[in-house]
């Protein structure tokens, strides 16, 4: 079972904010992984539309990206 505790939804209106947008997204995300002893995980769910989410199958210090 996957488990996620934190997630941020990233829908940037102009596409050259998305590596803006997602770094500040996982920046704000990373205390809480470390606490929490999760990675993060950011997912592409669509054109424009992403989520960034602490994730206790992603160990600690990493993140990982997929598409869905």
């Amino acid at each position: 079972m996957i488990q996620t505790t934190h997630t941020i939804r990233v829908t940037p209106a102009d596409a050259s904010k998305v590596d803006d947008l997602l770094n500040s997204a996982v920046g704000e995300l990373i205390p809480r992984a470390i606490a929490l002893n999760h990675g993060i995980r950011v997912t592409r769910m669509g054109t424009g539309d992403y989520t960034a989410e602490t994730a206790a199958d992603v160990p600690c210090g990493y993140t990982v990206y997929e598409h869905r």
